[in-house]
């Protein structure tokens, strides 16, 4: 009889990076699968991140007003750094490792709120918008890392993941007139946020009920047990919700141009596929602005 699983292997607890020196240290046992990565599945899907910013970087690389270091591209930057920072981190489990995570994520959403803020602003406005949103970011971030104090951490990037949305649907609200386009941006954003949602659902089940998800890991043995590394889809479905949020930014700050049909070009699953109905609609919008 063929086996289809085999027994989930026992933490040996230290590995090539060392004892784990950071303040957390996530439910998936630690190099259990290879000497060299702590978190294996943690830090593989990582990839996400790093993939769907690489797909950025490549759509706005040609454009006009694009190009691998413009305004459009520093988002995408962003989620690359998220990915690689994150992915170190959970490869090696140490405490510059995780502060690393934390800061990458400020990157992130701050290259997406300052695309949003300084949209059809003067360059004084935008140099203004540029301080304030460093102004914030760097105090904070020093603070993080001086006094290893997550609180205020979180209070600030949750605040700027409520600004972020909120632009959107404001741009959603002023810049798109067609009901029906309306409409399919409004659901596109509401997709991102509910991957993201769901993504920071199991991130709790994987944190809070740790015991029991490790136990039931271990009854199914490998392969299937890396199915619920819960964690990981954390990574791939914040992954998937802020590719969503990044490329309807895009869409709304082009929105301007002259072409209409095919705007999903160059964008991937799932906004190209959600984009093409958009696009369809594309040319009665731009009547009637």
């Amino acid at each position: 009889m063929i086996k289809t699983s085999w027994p989930y292997p026992e933490s040996p607890g230290i590995g090539r990076w060392g004892i784990p020196s950071s303040n957390q240290n996530f439910c998936e046992e630690d190099y259990v699968i290879t000497h060299y990565i702590a978190e294996f599945v943690n830090t593989l899907t990582n990839l996400t991140y790093v993939i769907y910013g690489i797909h950025g970087l490549r759509r706005v690389q040609p454009q006009k007003d694009g190009g691998l270091f413009s305004t459009l591209a520093f988002p995408y930057w962003g989620l690359i750094s998220v990915g690689v920072l994150s992915g170190w981190y959970h490869a090696t489990l140490n405490y510059h490792s995780q502060m690393g995570d934390d800061l990458s994520m400020f990157v992130a959403v701050g290259a997406l709120l300052h695309q949003l803020l300084t949209l059809d602003k003067t360059p004084r406005q935008r140099v203004f918008i540029t301080s304030a949103i460093l102004g914030t970011i760097i105090p904070v971030s020093v603070y993080h890392c001086w006094t290893d104090e997550i609180i205020l951490h979180e209070i600030v990037f949750a605040i700027m993941v409520f600004l972020v949305g909120r632009k959107i649907r404001q741009l959603i609200r002023e810049r798109v007139k067609n009901a029906e386009a309306k409409a399919k941006l409004v659901s596109i954003a509401n997709w991102g946020l509910g991957s993201g949602l769901f993504g920071y659902f199991l991130w709790n089940i994987d944190y809070h009920l740790c015991k029991h998800v490790s136990s039931f890991r271990h009854a199914l043995g490998l392969p299937w047990a890396f199915l619920f590394e819960l964690h990981g889809w954390w990574h791939i479905l914040t992954g998937i919700g802020a590719y969503m949020g990044m490329a309807l930014v895009e869409y709304l700050v082009t929105l301007d141009r002259d072409k209409t049909d095919g705007i999903e070009e160059g964008f991937v699953w799932p906004i190209r596929s959600m984009l093409k109905n958009v696009g369809s609609v594309g040319p009665e919008e731009k009547k009637a602005r």
